[in-house]
């Protein structure tokens, strides 16, 4: 019994062309195919370059955004323990996660200004995901 479940699989993949292959079908146009970066007219590994200023401006504006961050976490931990019992355990720990997410973009903001003009720019990516997901966080406890 067994194999004819196989047979069927063997018969099944056979007649479907194509599948499993990592090759594009030789039938679709250009336009629907994904276009990778050399494709869309900028090399990979391309990187915009940022003049020291705007290095300085970017981090000095991050690390603002991470002060007034910090304040809301405190208002939030003032909150835990002024408000309802029933709250509390709840506003806790998303202040907790809050702080960890907001020292671990402090980390990726420390690693950026040490970072080298060559590097600077992935860690300014990693560092712009950091602060988003710091922002949602925020936006979700209600802070």
């Amino acid at each position: 019994m067994k194999w004819l479940g196989i047979l069927f699989m063997a018969a099944l993949l056979a007649s479907a062309p194509g599948y499993g292959s990592a090759q594009q079908p030789k039938d679709t146009s250009p336009a629907t195919r994904p276009q990778g970066p050399e494709v869309k007219g900028e090399a990979a590994g391309t990187a915009k370059s940022f003049t020291p200023a705007e290095r300085k401006a970017y981090e000095k504006k991050t690390a603002e955004e991470l002060d007034a961050i910090q304040q809301r976490i405190a208002e939030l931990r003032v909150k835990a323990t002024t408000g309802p019992a029933q709250q509390k355990r709840t506003l806790i720990l998303a202040a907790n996660n809050l702080q960890m997410q907001k020292v671990a973009a402090e980390n990726r903001l420390t690693a950026l200004g040490k970072a080298s003009e060559t590097a600077w720019g992935q860690q300014k990516a990693d560092l712009d995901k950091a602060m988003q997901d710091l922002r949602k966080s925020c936006e979700k406890a209600g802070i």
